[in-house]
């Protein structure tokens, strides 16, 4: 996915993409890592607006992708709507030597360009990694697993008595307070 900064005429340019997993070979790896698992079609929303050698990206991304419950490990499904934004700046000349070096482009969250082109690919593919959530859940009210036997208490309920994990006012509770 290349965009040639002369297409962005008039400084503006609206472009939406439906992406196949093919397109993204990393996604298609982590697949057989047991990671997440995108569907087709990958759909990208992109408003790019060009200021001399700059390009501003406003994005909005849509995908549908399979995980597992962090709490009762159970396979889910997700749709993912999220928003984005990203500038992409020209390389600098590496052979140029600069007085003051304080940060680059990466570690200010810019993407570089070479050459008059832009490279979406990998741009695109962080920003869907990145609408992931960490510790993904089927659902709000998931209750997980019981410690004790395993069961998915979302099915249904298990009989194990739960202990008492370090209480240390157990010692008091053969006490008769009532006792005068």
């Amino acid at each position: 996915m290349r965009l040639e900064l002369k297409d962005i005429k008039g400084g503006m340019l609206e472009q939406d993409y439906s992406c196949t997993l093919d397109e993204f070979p990393d996604l298609i790896n982590l697949v057989e890592k047991d990671a997440p698992k995108f569907q087709e079609p990958l759909v990208f929303k992109l408003r790019l607006q060009r200021t001399g050698k700059y390009v501003e990206v406003d994005g909005h991304l849509d995908a549908v992708v399979g995980l597992n419950c962090g709490r009762c490990l159970q396979d889910f499904e997700l749709s993912l709507s999220e928003s984005f934004s990203v500038t992409f700046i020209p390389r600098g000349n590496e052979d140029e030597p600069e007085e003051e070096i304080e940060l680059d482009a990466d570690e200010l969250g810019l993407v570089t360009y070479v050459d008059e082109t832009i490279e979406l690919h990998d741009t695109l593919q962080e920003q869907l990694l990145m609408a992931v959530p960490i510790s993904p859940l089927c659902h709000e009210g998931c209750r997980g697993l019981c410690p004790e036997c395993g069961t998915n208490l979302n099915i249904e309920k298990c009989h194990c008595t739960g202990k008492i994990f370090n209480n240390k006012f157990n010692a008091l509770a053969g006490i008769d307070f009532k006792r005068t």
